[in-house]
């Protein structure tokens, strides 16, 4: 595997802490809808300007070619900050964060053996089952 690219997940999973965190603190002011709102106009004009700087911004066009099913993904982005802010000031930081990884790791496999035909091995179901009894003792505290 590449070292880059691990660490640039395990770096997504630091900011997903630290965005879940922000947008539920501020979702404790105002609303969780407005939290999300504010997370992705804030998100927007941090990716806008960065296209606009690196000069990206003309390939935005090429989007209107792509099956309309790909261009769905703003959605389930709310989607995940909504949901998060609204579960976080209720489970806490961490216990909301193991539900969510239980989720992705459990949809992941399933979407890895059914659409993209991956063989799922006995080591990653094992470790599959690994982490969800994992995830059981953790909220059990």
């Amino acid at each position: 595997m590449n070292i880059i690219s691990m660490l640039l997940a395990i770096l997504a999973g630091v900011l997903t802490t630290i965005e879940a965190t922000i947008n539920s603190q501020l979702g404790k002011y105002v609303t969780p809808s407005i939290a999300t709102l504010h997370s992705l106009m804030t998100g927007l004009t941090f990716v806008l300007l960065i296209n606009l700087i690196i000069g990206n911004l003309p390939r935005y066009t090429k989007v209107t070619t792509v099956r309309p099913i790909w261009l769905i993904g703003g959605f389930f982005g709310a989607s995940i900050i909504y949901l998060s802010a609204r579960s976080i000031p209720s489970l806490g930081i961490s216990n909301a964060l193991i539900l969510i990884l239980a989720g992705q790791l459990t949809s992941s496999l399933v979407i890895d053996a059914f659409l993209n035909d991956a063989q799922i091995s006995l080591k990653k179901m094992g470790g599959m089952v690994l982490f969800l009894i994992g995830t059981i003792m953790f909220l059990k505290d």
